[in-house]
């Protein structure tokens, strides 16, 4: 076996690289009935008896870092280095529950796997073996492992409550949380970014038109943001600016690009948009997007795709050709008067065309202000600091987060029934992405609050 260098590189503190969509756990061996994953964490955490540590063959091993799980292929944990009979060896850990797993995984036969230099199973039946045929050193740790660390991993897969630690989650304190929170936070802007990277890219790496299209899906909220896409998809923003200074050309382009203009009209508005979409269209040469996308039912009036629509076409006039006062304040009131508006006064009386309804003026509102803040401005501020590398695009996108209020849903209503409030947006995010991708999924080994869970439950063997 190669022995490789013992070196200086650091070891990693997060799972942000460990991969994220495992599937649900389920039984295997009934000697351990847990994901290879468990096993990786014990060893990585050290939760286990450590206490004249030797391996199969009974040579003394001396942990000096056990490594840091990774899932970019190859061996479970890297950058470990352990003393083995005196001898000071750097490199890969894999881990298994039974050791003829080896095997089982075509590991004898990759070269990629000479990098190992512990072999760590929770039963040992059969002795590993690099491709050159060298047996590797192997510490069978099965009976070293706390019931009670293992106790509470089967606690959290078997609890029924909305998250699997909701009747634990007081144990871990207010220092461990935050921390956490803050590093699923950058997760949930990092995974925004991508959706963000592809906008900018298929534009040519325009930043005024992917602020335009990310805007233009955050007025669609999650059950027309698809459709608010297609919109803007079908509506260059340059032939947009043209007609900036113009409410009743605004509109028209975009009613009669999202579709919505199709039909026959009894209003004296709505025909008018008409007649102007159709001579704006012919002469830049744009197709509507479907009607068949847009949904209205079971929704709140105020949210109607047509008022979103009108906000919009009010949003983009008052700009003035450029993204630049959402994108450059530094403090959230000053992007909240860009977003301050009121739809045109043929919607003071309608929520959709042709349906008279009682007066009611069709302001944004704050929340909805904030709401695009969150789900759009920040995004694209986030992103842009990779994009074009502007450092203080991200510090300015923290900062707006900071200084909003958390959205009101009913997941973060549950999280403050459990003690976890979201006292800015900021905190709300981490929250909301530490539900769907942490909680749900129960990737509580994953968890910086599982993990301390976890750790919190060892004791030496009992």
């Amino acid at each position: 076996m190669r022995i490789l260098p013992a070196t200086a590189s650091s070891l990693g503190n997060s799972y942000a690289q460990v991969l994220r969509h495992l599937p649900p756990p389920v039984l295997f061996d009934p000697r351990f009935p847990y994901r290879e994953e468990l096993l990786q964490f014990i060893w990585q955490q050290q939760l286990f008896d450590g206490h004249e540590l030797r391996t199969v063959d009974g040579r003394p091993i001396e942990v000096v870092r056990p490594g840091r799980i990774q899932s970019d292929g190859g061996p479970d944990l890297v950058d470990a280095q352990l003393r083995i009979d005196g001898q000071l060896w750097a490199g890969s850990v894999e881990v298994h529950v039974l050791a003829g797993e080896w095997f089982a995984h075509g590991h004898h036969r990759d070269p990629a796997y000479d990098s190992v230099v512990l072999h760590v199973v929770f039963e040992n039946d059969r002795q590993a073996i690099t491709h050159r045929g060298t047996p590797l050193p192997t510490l069978q740790i099965g009976a070293r492992i706390s019931t009670r660390s293992l106790g509470m991993y089967d606690a959290l897969m078997k609890e029924r409550n909305w998250v699997p630690c909701a009747s634990q989650v007081d144990r871990v304190g207010a220092g461990r949380i935050g921390p956490w929170l803050e590093s699923v936070l950058v997760e949930r802007l990092i995974r925004k970014t991508k959706a963000v990277e592809q906008v900018f890219r298929s534009l040519g790496g325009d930043a005024q038109a992917t602020t335009y299209h990310m805007l233009a899906r955050a007025f669609g909220s999650k059950v027309n943001a698809e459709p608010f896409g297609m919109l803007a998809n079908a509506l260059p923003l340059r032939t947009l600016w043209r007609y900036r200074d113009d409410e009743l050309r605004t509109e028209a382009l975009l009613f009669g690009q999202a579709g919505l203009l199709s039909v026959d009209f009894i209003d004296d508005h709505p025909r008018r948009l008409q007649q102007e979409h159709t001579a704006l269209a012919h002469l830049h040469a744009l197709h509507p997007a479907p009607l068949a996308a847009w949904r209205f039912a079971r929704m709140r009036p105020g949210n109607f795709p047509t008022v979103r629509i009108a906000q919009l076409a009010q949003v983009l006039m008052r700009l003035g050709g450029s993204f630049d006062p959402l994108l450059m304040a530094d403090e959230v009131s000053v992007v909240r008067r860009a977003l301050d508006v009121q739809a045109s006064d043929y919607w003071n009386t309608h929520y959709r065309f042709d349906r008279a309804a009682a007066m009611r003026p069709k302001f944004l509102g704050r929340a909805a202000a904030d709401g695009l803040i969150i789900n759009a401005v920040v995004p694209v501020l986030f992103a842009l600091s990779y994009l074009q590398g502007k450092a203080a695009y991200r510090e300015r996108a923290m900062a707006l987060l900071e200084q909003l209020p958390a959205e009101r849903n009913t997941v973060l209503d549950r999280w403050a029934a459990m003690g976890l409030k979201a006292d800015s947006a900021g905190r709300g995010q981490a929250l909301l992405e530490l539900k769907e991708f942490y909680c749900t999924p129960r990737k509580c080994l994953f968890c910086g609050i599982g993990r301390d869970l976890l750790k919190r439950s060892v004791a030496h063997r009992t």
